[in-house]
């Protein structure tokens, strides 16, 4: 037996103007937190947010310790790991030999660490930070040569330290990073 329909009703309008006081009412809010002094929006590149220890920021690739088991492209659920191979020399026999280095893609990874965590020789390890801004979409993609080296990250040597901390009376507050280290 089909489920039978039920019909609502719209509560019924409380006079012309009930929408406007509504309206006005959202508007007042805005102007109020338009000239609060105390917003807490990031003033980027001039702050930063101070990162506790343990972030996952960028993925970096040691080459000294990688051993090419693929173990990080398999287990990536973006699909923002993949392996390439490159031809280089053996150091046991000296002739060359095709290897497979994994390389990422940004545009597609989820910072979940997944890869770091399954690599069995710790090859892939995390800098604590993940802002950094891009010209275009190609260079997300990173080769082997990029994925080596730990990425730049100025806003660390120009910016502020801040952290958001939750204030029982006033909610959410921006402070330096020095005064919660204080505390």
């Amino acid at each position: 037996m089909p489920a039978k329909p039920v019909v609502k009703r719209l509560p019924a309008r409380k006079g012309l103007f009930a929408g406007f006081k509504g309206n006005v009412d959202a508007i007042t809010i805005g102007l109020k937190y338009l000239v609060d002094p105390k917003r807490f929006t990031l003033i980027y590149p001039n702050e930063y947010i101070k990162l506790d220890p343990g972030y996952r920021g960028f993925i970096v690739l040691d080459p000294k310790k990688c051993i090419h088991c693929s173990s990080c492209a398999r287990i990536c659920p973006a699909a923002a790991m993949r392996m390439i191979k490159r031809m280089e020399e053996d150091p046991k026999t000296g002739k060359p030999k095709m290897k497979l280095w994994p390389v990422i893609n940004y545009q597609r990874c989820i910072f979940c660490g997944y890869c770091v965590d399954v690599c069995p020789t710790e090859a892939l390890y995390t800098v604590p930070y993940h802002d950094i801004v891009y010209e275009n979409m190609a260079e997300m993609d990173w080769s082997l040569e990029t994925f080596v080296k730990p990425p730049e990250h100025p806003t660390a040597k120009e910016g502020i330290p801040v952290k958001y901390i939750v204030d029982e009376e006033k909610g959410l507050v921006k402070v330096r990073a020095e005064e919660v280290e204080e505390k």
